[in-house]
């Protein structure tokens, strides 16, 4: 009997071993400041883990929501057609890249959009852009 696939964890699996090929990993010193964060940080993080409220059908022109983002995707994604994944991809490496603090996470989340995004020549792709940054 064949063992059942998960393909997210080898995909993080594999991701992470071809970045830190590529990309140099940070100095303990940063991950140790990344990792520890201020007391009240660690108060409030139950309080995050609430669902969000659900959005309201009467938002203000210019009011930011998910369900104002999720209609402008799919606005966007009639607009594009099949270049709109090219385009999210964009838009996913643009807003981590405006983040204040750097995630580890976000940067998985950057490699693999890079991925997505270059097909065959993603190694080449990922190697330039952390040369860039």
């Amino acid at each position: 009997m064949s063992k059942k696939k998960n393909t997210l964890k080898d995909l993080d699996e594999f991701l992470k071993q071809q970045a830190a090929t590529l990309v140099s990993p940070p100095s303990l010193r940063e991950k140790i400041e990344e990792t520890a964060p201020p007391a009240p940080a660690i108060k409030e993080q139950p309080k995050a883990e609430a669902p969000p409220p659900a959005p309201q059908a009467s938002t203000t022109p210019g009011e930011v929501s998910s369900a104002s983002i999720l209609e402008d995707l799919k606005t966007l994604s009639e607009k594009e057609g099949v270049f709109f994944r090219q385009k999210l991809y964009d838009l996913i490496i643009q807003t981590l890249e405006t983040q204040k603090k750097s995630l580890p996470e976000d940067k998985m989340l950057i490699n693999t959009a890079l991925y997505l995004k270059s097909g065959n020549l993603w190694k080449e792709a990922i190697r330039e852009y952390w040369k860039k940054q």
